[in-house]
């Protein structure tokens, strides 16, 4: 059974920021779509690579080139090519390209979850921005672009939950037990996924991750990941 797709009045999509984007490329190029079928669970989830892939435990490991110098997320390999599938109802945004990510796009689920597709050989030509996707639909095909280049081609994926889109890009869980529950098709909280806080200045932490529930209009023009955004919200109120 699915998420039913909530009926509103279409709203400008903030732009996430992301670590070292290094002259963004709007657009990209685009491959007919398979015919695919995909296992969702009972809330509505769906495993992001279709087909056979492997991935192991890597987040939170050393990446020079990344806010914060960590891996946010998790490295799924296929081969190139593979179909990539919308995780989720949702809509979908910021797709291009930069230095960092290659070939990228960000999926905003109905909940206000965020998930980061990363190193895409190709879109898929649902990839527009602000398309409304349903779960299993295929948004892309697994690559080796951006820093990925030369290396074995693979997905980055990231899960920023809404809870935590007030600690900015570093408000991510680690996607691997969640993936793993996703490819059996069965339903996971994101808090099953660990958090990686690293340590500021002076070795002070960041703050622990909250939820405030306001209205939609008090933050439809607020980003979650964009540092300070939510605060602007609050002092608007």
């Amino acid at each position: 059974m699915q998420r039913p797709r909530p009926v509103t009045s279409p709203k400008p999509l903030p732009r996430a920021p992301e670590p070292n984007v290094g002259g963004e490329v709007p657009g990209g190029p685009v491959r007919v779509a398979p015919e695919v079928t995909a296992r969702l669970s009972s809330g509505g989830f769906v495993f992001p690579v279709y087909g056979t892939a492997s991935f192991g435990d890597s987040f939170g490991a050393p990446r020079a080139d990344v806010a914060g110098g960590w891996h946010h997320g998790e490295d799924i390999f296929a081969a190139t090519g593979t179909p990539l599938l919308a995780v989720a109802d949702g809509t979908l945004h910021t797709i291009g390209f930069n230095r960092i990510g290659g070939y990228r796009l960000w999926l905003r689920d109905t909940q206000g979850d965020e998930f980061y597709y990363a190193h895409l050989s190709a879109y898929s030509p649902l990839a527009v921005e602000g398309r409304s996707v349903r779960a299993g639909d295929v948004i892309g095909f697994v690559g080796a672009t951006g820093d990925a280049d030369g290396g074995p081609p693979h997905l980055h994926f990231e899960i920023h939950p809404a809870a935590m889109l007030g600690l900015g890009y570093d408000g991510v869980v680690a996607p691997y037990p969640i993936l793993l529950a996703w490819r059996r098709a069965d339903d996971i909280s994101f808090s099953a996924g660990r958090v990686f806080v690293p340590t500021g200045p002076g070795g002070t932490k960041l703050p622990e991750p909250g939820a405030v529930l306001l209205q939609d209009d008090d933050i439809a023009s607020a980003s979650g990941l964009e540092p300070g955004a939510l605060e602007r919200a609050f002092r608007g109120r």
